[in-house]
């Protein structure tokens, strides 16, 4: 590079021996050591990364070299610990881990208060050192989501930095430490709780005021609700037919919350091997535990909690036993248990006491009001002209959510198709009664 000097393979230097180059950046050099498995960096002293080194890191780690009549800094580090620019962290050695993510995330913070003025994206992360050397001044703000997204996921753009949302593609980095990296590098906002009164469940005006009252709004005041010694619920169940809006409720607020989620269909997750469901369960709460605060979906919780009977196996009885302590122990452990069932009638009663599901609310196919509300929010962000939805809720009502949805949708798919820009009452009616045709049964 530019006013850098091109050191000669087999030359000795205090911190090894030089072999071929196998990095180089503004005031930098990274040389593989020719005489063992070594790497050395190798920087201009009166460089941007050679001012900014700490003068305690600079006395324990750097030794000072003279070649060609200029000063230079080198230290002696391992491959594992090959110092790298922050914005291709991942492209080196992969999606990072917890102890990655705290590695970085206290160099970053560290450089930033010694060095406000310093770019982060090309800054030379050092392991060997734990810390982070300016390479140049910033000239202009820096997408600080863009580069926490190309850290933590290898991604140019994620689309969302919602910690669970970042560990369903890095599971090996925890929701702590994802939040501890965006603290770092000043994204404040990313987990900042939901306020109460920015939760919305439209057409579930009752089931919206539930989840507001006794989730949303403690998770938003966690301090007051803890020094007042409130016990926050282990379990809550959703109850209902098929198709009544059960998933959608569950996702809804998970996405309010901006918790880690863990999701196990029961129903699916029966094994052919006595014992295995009791362990896939295990599993799955011992990971929402290390990640607490979270969230632990249990769909179809009939198929494993069903009501005992005098013809009970042992291994039915067994897993029954180990949801029951799994929600008896939640609450205490962060994690908010979320079940949903279609036959509340087939649960054994204990699943249903108070300290285990704290809480089961019936949700049913939609009142003519209760589909009005779910379309005003269906079409809130798709431009579309002055509707009257009052047939068509009318005639929506009583069947699943779904249908409802399904016919939004087709509304707009058919405007795109149509080349317009706006839903029409014309196409809200078009798809409507493409649903009712294509649900009618054939003779």
């Amino acid at each position: 590079m530019t006013g850098f000097p091109w050191f000669p393979i087999g030359h000795a230097t205090a911190r090894g021996t030089v072999g071929r180059l196998r990095a180089e950046g503004p005031g930098y050099q990274v040389l593989q050591d020719q005489a063992s498995d070594r790497l050395i960096l190798v920087l201009a002293a009166d460089s941007r990364a050679g001012d900014g080194i700490p003068a305690s890191t600079l006395a324990s780690e750097f030794a000072e070299i003279e070649f060609g009549g200029r000063s230079f800094l080198a230290l002696s580090t391992s491959r594992t610990d090959e110092p790298v620019p922050v914005l291709q962290w991942s492209k080196r050695f992969g999606l990072p881990t917890s102890a990655d993510v705290k590695a970085l995330g206290v160099a970053i913070a560290d450089l930033r208060r010694r060095d406000p003025r310093a770019e982060i994206a090309t800054a030379l992360f050092v392991p060997q050192a734990d810390i982070c050397l300016p390479v140049r001044d910033v000239d202009k703000p820096e997408d600080m989501r863009q580069l926490a997204s190309q850290v933590l996921l290898a991604s140019s753009q994620a689309p969302s930095l919602e910690a669970g949302s970042i560990r369903g593609t890095n599971p090996w980095v925890s929701a702590q430490d994802v939040d501890f990296f965006l603290e770092a590098l000043g994204i404040a906002d990313a987990s900042k709780p939901t306020a109460p009164e920015d939760f919305t469940l439209p057409g579930r005006p009752t089931l919206e005021a539930f989840f507001r009252e006794y989730v949303i709004e403690p998770n938003s005041d966690l301090a007051r609700y803890q020094a007042l010694r409130v016990q926050l619920p282990n379990g809550i169940l959703l109850y209902g037919p098929p198709g009544s809006g059960k998933t959608h409720a569950v996702d809804t607020l998970v996405a309010a919350l901006r918790r880690p989620c863990f999701r196990l269909d029961l129903g699916e997750v029966g094994s052919p091997f006595i014992h295995q469901t009791t362990v896939s369960m295990r599993k799955a709460f011992e990971e929402a535990k290390r990640n607490a605060p979270s969230l632990l979906i249990l769909e179809e919780i009939d198929a494993v909690a069903s009501a005992r009977g005098p013809m009970s196996h042992d291994h039915k009885v067994e897993e029954l036993t180990e949801i029951l302590r799994m929600v008896e122990a939640a609450a205490k452990n962060g994690v908010l248990v979320l079940a949903t069932t279609n036959r509340r009638e087939a649960l054994d009663p204990a699943i249903l006491r108070k300290g285990r599901f704290d809480h089961s609310v019936h949700i049913d196919y939609p009142t003519k009001e209760e589909v009005e509300l779910a379309l005003e929010g269906m079409l809130k962000d798709r431009p579309h002209d002055r509707l009257d939805l009052s047939e068509t809720s009318r005639s929506l009502a009583g069947r699943p959510m779904s249908d409802a949805a399904w016919v939004v949708n087709e509304a707009a798919r058919m405007t795109a198709r149509a080349q317009q820009d706006r839903i029409t009452e014309a196409f809200l009616q078009e798809a409507l009664s493409r649903l009712q045709t294509s649900t009618q049964p054939t003779k």
